[in-house]
């Protein structure tokens, strides 16, 4: 069996896409390296992996979402049905209300099924809680988690190491570094302010913006922040979001940069990206799915489907292999698509180099 965790028809269908490979020392390069990426090359486990045995069981997981299913899920289960697995999934949706999050505690800890998905900081941090306050009473740490969609699992003390998280807890990160996304930006068209809005009470959101003061500092480059205002309960204000990027572009951003964000970037994706476009201001997103469905003009992100097909990877190392979550590294492929839609592009009148558009992934919707 092909040690890779992609097959030939995945390797077809993505060959069929211009993918990009950004070094973050280094700027734009061509791809140039194996297509699964140095976070599958030399690991000693993919072989074991890939050649167990299938057992007759029914594997349980389940799947603890932000949002509903997507793509990471469906590449998911994709990943599990090709391997020849037998699942029974159970789905348990938060929809961004983590009031939710302790009656889905209970449940799981009542059926103990063999496996938990988490996609997501908040869900995941829920779930499994801190690392140094893994308290048994209000998480889930005797269960085998793996994570996605989780931008920096170390700064949120999901884990304490990437190589070794030394619970109960494994996963995948989904974003390039930020050096790479200002580098895409700047290669794009060279600017001097770049605006974001962002959910000041979601952790991750705050970590990205605590990583963008720092390389936008490096670079000379002026931040423009604009946190969206909380309501009498700490909570973000939807409604107040198009007027945080109105003042953004007033301020002279020059474009909207799009973090992984879960209040901004999937709960209300659609009034950020209208909104940007009626201001005439350009965006960048660090995800696909902004891009794809509600036309935000450009991304660097790895594919959904991908990400949701190297997790299952990786739950197939604990549902096949035994392996502990805590022997299995946290990882990112390596591999990034510059995506452009071209009608924002016509749009907003703001063409990329030519050079750009040899490799990027044009969409037009």
């Amino acid at each position: 069996m092909n040690a890779n965790f992609f097959d030939e028809n995945d390797l077809r269908r993505i060959r069929r896409r211009s993918l990009l490979r950004l070094a973050a020392a280094g700027g734009l390069a061509l791809p140039g390296l194996p297509l699964v990426g140095n976070a599958l090359a030399g690991n000693a486990l993919v072989g074991s992996a890939l050649a167990a045995a299938v057992p007759e069981k029914t594997f349980r997981i389940t799947m603890v979402l932000g949002r509903g299913e997507s793509d990471n899920e469906y590449g998911f289960k994709d990943y599990l049905a090709r391997r020849g697995l037998k699942v029974d999934y159970t789905i348990r949706n938060t929809g961004g209300d983590m009031a939710k999050l302790p009656g889905i505690i209970e449940e799981i800890k009542d059926t103990r099924p063999d496996l938990i998905y988490s996609w997501g900081t908040p869900q995941t941090r829920g779930l499994v809680g801190p690392f140094d306050e893994p308290d048994p009473r209000k998480y889930v740490t005797d269960i085998p988690v793996v994570f996605t969609f989780v931008a920096a699992p170390v700064d949120a003390k999901i884990v304490p190491d990437l190589a070794h998280s030394g619970r109960n807890v494994t996963g995948t990160i989904h974003i390039a570094p930020i050096a790479v996304q200002l580098n895409t930006i700047q290669a794009y068209r060279p600017i001097k302010k770049l605006g974001v809005v962002y959910n000041p009470k979601e952790r991750n959101s705050v970590l990205t913006i605590e990583g963008l003061r720092a390389e936008t500092a490096l670079r000379g480059l002026e931040l423009i922040e604009e946190p969206v205002p909380l309501n009498d309960r700490g909570e973000p204000i939807s409604a107040a979001v198009p007027d945080a990027i109105a003042r953004a572009a007033q301020r002279g951003a020059e474009i909207l940069y799009i973090g992984p964000d879960t209040f901004i970037a999937f709960h209300n994706r659609s009034v950020v990206a209208a909104e940007a476009l009626r201001l005439h201001l350009p965006t960048f997103s660090v995800t696909e799915l902004i891009v794809r469905t509600d036309k935000a003009m450009l991304a660097l992100a790895s594919s959904a489907y991908g990400i949701g097909r190297f997790t299952a990877f990786k739950a197939a190392q604990i549902l096949l292999d035994g392996a502990k979550p805590a022997e299995i590294p946290v990882e990112t492929l390596k591999r990034f698509s510059v995506i452009i839609n071209m009608a924002t592009v016509r749009a907003l009148e703001y063409y990329p180099p030519i050079g750009l558009l040899n490799f990027a992934e044009i969409i037009e919707s």
